[in-house]
């Protein structure tokens, strides 16, 4: 008679063959758009959902129309992005001021509300994992007030900083987040037979050449956090490279990458896997050999996002048995450079 032990030997397979059946990629032609006491209109991206096999998180994209803010509530951590538009958001009891391009982090259990104060439809990029608090026990999402039209603006002190009264980073604003370049391409390629780099080892290649531009919000491997202190979900950065070049060809565990800019294809697992400005691309792990090619006519932009329970616990105890991999360096040629980060930090590299 099977017993739990045999079970758990099956465990190994199981999760293979779901992870083979998955979506990888979600396109803006295919979202679901709904409106929620919390939104007047969104979008699941990246879900359990939407057919993505995610260790636990969800990502959204969202749509405040001008002088609108979104309900007020509070959860677990998030992680927010504006594609689009301008205002701030309230965090709580602090006003923090964003516009295209910056980033947040809001803190596990902060209430916290956005006001769309610019001229066109403000849009933003939530990531968030709900279903891993679920799974233990602690999805506790609490609605205080709906979405709707502003009427008078909430007077509230301005976080001038960005900073929270425990000195936490909520909110990063492009023109300061440190950006680096990619050290001189083709330095090395795996050849037949030789083995990927590891671990530590292909974590440094990986940082100095894997792309053509990094631009760093809540962290990249090795790199300064900018003050942020989150845990559970990770808006790491900006992927960029030029048009007609590729990045390195590597292998890790789960990340998510959204297109803001740009079009071309990712080779997944040697699976062929289009995308363009608006989709969306699951990277499954925990070893999942994957290379971003730019098919465009401009630099991509990928903003890349990864879960917690990887960066701080799984990658650190399971790097013996599931390496960090790097196989080859990115196409294209330049020189990394120091460049400023935001005032009173110096650079970053």
């Amino acid at each position: 008679m099977p017993t739990f032990y045999d079970e758990w030997l099956g465990f190994w397979g199981q999760a293979t063959e779901k992870r083979r059946r998955a979506r990888k990629v979600i396109h803006e032609e295919e979202l679901d758009w709904v409106a929620t006491p919390q939104d007047a209109r969104i979008a699941l991206l990246v879900a359990p959902e939407t057919g993505f096999p995610t260790w636990g998180t969800a990502s959204m994209i969202a749509e405040i129309p001008v002088g609108w803010h979104t309900g007020e509530h509070a959860h677990g951590e998030e992680g927010i992005h504006i594609v689009e538009g301008e205002g701030f958001s309230l965090v709580n009891g602090a006003r923090y001021n964003w516009a295209k391009g910056s980033t947040l982090w809001i803190p596990f259990g902060a209430r916290h509300q956005l006001f769309n104060t610019g001229q066109v439809m403000a849009r933003y990029y939530s990531y968030m994992a709900i279903h891993l608090e679920h799974f233990v026990g602690l999805a506790k999402l609490e609605q205080f007030s709906e979405c709707g039209p502003t009427g008078r603006l909430p007077d509230v002190p301005l976080s001038a900083a960005g900073l929270d009264e425990h000195g936490r980073r909520i909110v990063l604003r492009w023109e300061e987040a440190p950006r680096r370049r990619g050290t001189e391409a083709g330095a090395r390629s795996r050849r037949d037979g030789e083995e990927p780099l590891r671990a530590d080892a292909a974590v440094a290649a990986m940082g100095a050449s894997n792309h053509s531009l990094f631009i760093d919000f809540m962290g990249f491997v090795g790199r300064g956090r900018q003050d942020f202190q989150n845990m559970e979900i990770e808006i790491t950065g900006i992927l960029s490279d030029e048009p007609g070049a590729h990045g390195g060809k590597h292998a890790h565990m789960e990340a998510t990458l959204y297109i803001i800019q740009g079009e071309g294809y990712s080779e997944v697992d040697g699976e062929k896997v289009p995308w363009k400005q608006g989709s969306c691309l699951h990277i499954q792990g925990p070893q999942t050999v994957h290379q971003h090619f730019n098919a465009g006519r401009v630099p991509t932009y990928q903003l890349r996002c990864s879960p917690g329970i990887r960066m701080h616990f799984f990658q650190k105890i399971a790097k013996e048995r599931f390496p960090y991999l790097w196989f080859e360096t990115r196409s294209g040629r330049e020189v990394m450079v120091a460049e400023v980060g935001r005032a009173g930090h110096g650079d970053h590299d």
